[in-house]
């Protein structure tokens, strides 16, 4: 780190080459999933504007005015939670306002805004390579492309077998029932008696993911060392440091292997100047709102760091990025709005369940729907 760093977000941001539907998406945590699960039960603790929100989110779902998906971490916060049936209640929740529908993960997401990136520098046109940004499979949210596939005893593809001993509309109903059952356990997670049968896999170990998560938060309490060491950052540019770091430890690997890649391709090294080289990591959305976040994060140096603090912002770094409202928290909300940098990009980030609710009733009705668009959107006003 020296004076001479500086990286700041871009006005003109680079997205990722995605094609998504026309109508607004909007990102609720699972704390307000939470709060709306116990309004439904009669909760009064719980204040009935949370069951106003279910409400208009269902009309507006229902109405094709917006789209409500989710993403990977929303299946790593359920799987913490030890009771089965809480686990089914919250699914059942996010499936009604869901139909499964996963967001882009962040990994991915990455690799497509440096891949656009790229492009624009070198001057290529990737129109054609664009991926969905929202499918209906929990495979969406880690680059899998999901969905039940049928293996005879070798190994091979056993679909046309199984076809061939009905009719066609059969088949397609037994393959439906057979995904939705898939996705639908998949939310929930496992049955204590499915979990005991899990643990008795060797292939089963949820501990890797989690010891991934545990080594992120060494990597933020290494930054609070070095903040520590040079305490000037924190009062000075701290968002070039906290952006050099996460630079460096979340995506140079994969940088490096993309430029690989492109000389394998035959394509022309990617090799900027040191400005351009600049402009082009502040151009990506995601990795800037991620950025802003963890830069807040360690504004203050009292801040415990916690795998919780790693996934919200994984969550809400695509989601601020890639959808036209988010209902976080109460500590990710003041990270953002205290971001000005980031109100470039126009996201709704309400205060209060009742501000989204008149937000989510003020959409109006979009001709044709369903005709997905390149992202992004206009933005409506919040």
């Amino acid at each position: 780190m020296t004076a001479e760093l500086k990286a700041p977000m871009t006005e003109e941001l680079v997205w990722a080459n995605v094609m998504r539907p026309r109508i607004p998406l909007v990102y609720l945590d699972l704390n307000t999933i939470i709060y709306i699960a116990r309004g439904l039960s009669g909760d009064r603790k719980v204040p009935g504007s949370y069951v106003d929100l279910y409400t208009a989110a269902m009309r507006a779902k229902f109405e094709q005015r917006a789209m409500f998906p989710l993403s990977g971490e929303h299946l790593w916060e359920i799987s913490k939670i030890t009771d089965p049936k809480q686990r089914g209640d919250l699914a059942d929740i996010l499936e009604t306002l869901s139909d499964y529908n996963y967001l882009l993960g962040r990994t991915v997401i990455a690799e497509l805004e440096f891949e656009a990136g790229m492009a624009k520098i070198m001057g290529e046109d990737i129109s054609a390579k664009s991926v969905p940004l929202v499918r209906p499979t929990f495979g969406q949210a880690f680059g899998l492309v999901g969905g039940i596939k049928i293996r005879n005893s070798a190994g091979g593809d056993g679909s046309d077998a199984v076809r061939a001993q009905m009719t066609d509309a059969d088949f397609d109903r037994l393959m439906a029932r057979l995904n939705y059952e898939m996705e639908r356990r998949m939310l929930r997670g496992p049955s204590d008696e499915d979990l005991e049968v899990l643990r008795a896999d060797p292939n089963f170990q949820p501990e890797v993911a989690i010891e991934g998560q545990k080594q992120r938060v060494q990597w933020e309490l290494d930054t609070e060392r070095v903040l520590k060491e040079h305490p000037r950052w924190r009062r000075g540019r701290l968002r070039d440091v906290i952006g050099a770091r996460e630079i460096v430890h979340e995506w140079m690997d994969m940088f490096n292997r993309m430029r690989i890649d492109r000389r394998k391709a035959g394509l022309p090294d990617f090799d900027p100047q040191d400005d351009e080289m600049r402009s082009f990591m502040g151009s990506m959305p995601h990795i800037q709102v991620a950025i802003s976040l963890k830069t807040r994060y360690h504004k203050n140096p009292l801040h415990k760091w916690t795998v919780n603090d790693i996934v919200d912002i994984d969550a809400i770094s695509v989601a601020y990025a890639y959808c036209e409202a988010v209902f976080p928290d109460k500590a990710v909300r003041a990270a953002l709005q205290s971001s000005k940098e980031l109100r470039t990009i126009g996201t709704f980030v309400p205060r209060r369940p009742e501000e989204l609710t008149d937000w989510l009733d003020g959409l109006p009705t979009v001709v044709a729907p369903d005709l997905w668009v390149p992202h992004p959107i206009p933005r409506p006003v919040g």
